[in-house]
């Protein structure tokens, strides 16, 4: 009981500190992902599309069970999401970040289409965490590309689905294509399952 009591309150801690870092993401954010990555078994995948500076990454690394499960993270690195900031590079800031977890995160430098080509078919996503290009296009693109490669009834989540129109538009139409199935909505994460065939 001791040690369980002593673990929760260091990996409290730990997402804490993960909070501190620049991001455009909370630590109730952090933590719903962190929970659905601490959900899943060794040896699962996770894709998370849009990375920014690495914040919700190591949330998501933080949860992630054994040695043996990866997070590949996509994104350009260049604010090409339709962010409202300037366009940088911020692959170096995304590199320090997620430092502590190296041995589980690999990143995927490039557009999300041309990475999506080159993705092992046989690789199956146990979660994937979508919050690239929040235009309407580039979030329908996003879900059309990757929902094929997700296991049925796993995790597919969104951020800045209250927030951006276009993600919202995207998300939406999926649910009533019956292609998602809501979990629920909180702040501005919408947890979604693609459902068993």
């Amino acid at each position: 009981m001791r040690k369980l009591l002593k673990d929760f309150l260091c990996q409290g801690r730990r997402l804490e500190e993960i909070d501190r870092q620049e991001g455009h993401f909370g630590i109730k954010e952090g933590r719903i992902v962190f929970k659905i990555a601490k959900s899943l078994k060794d040896f699962s995948v996770v894709v998370e599309i849009g990375a920014y500076k690495g914040k919700s990454a190591c949330f998501i690394a933080e949860g992630l069970k054994g040695l043996s499960s990866r997070l590949y993270c996509v994104d350009t690195w260049f604010n090409d999401g339709g962010m409202r900031q300037a366009r940088m590079d911020t692959f170096p800031d995304f590199l320090r970040n997620i430092s502590p977890w190296s041995g589980k995160i690999i990143p995927l430098r490039g557009f999300s289409a041309d990475i999506r080509k080159a993705w092992p078919l046989e690789r199956k996503i146990d979660f994937l965490w979508i919050d690239g290009d929040h235009a309407y296009q580039g979030v329908k693109k996003d879900i059309d590309d990757w929902l094929p490669l997700v296991k049925d009834g796993c995790f597919v989540c969104f951020h800045d689905y209250r927030e951006y129109s276009g993600v919202k538009r995207a998300v939406d139409e999926k649910i009533f294509e019956g292609k998602l199935r809501l979990v629920e909505s909180k702040g501005n994460v919408f947890l979604a399952k693609k459902p068993i065939q």
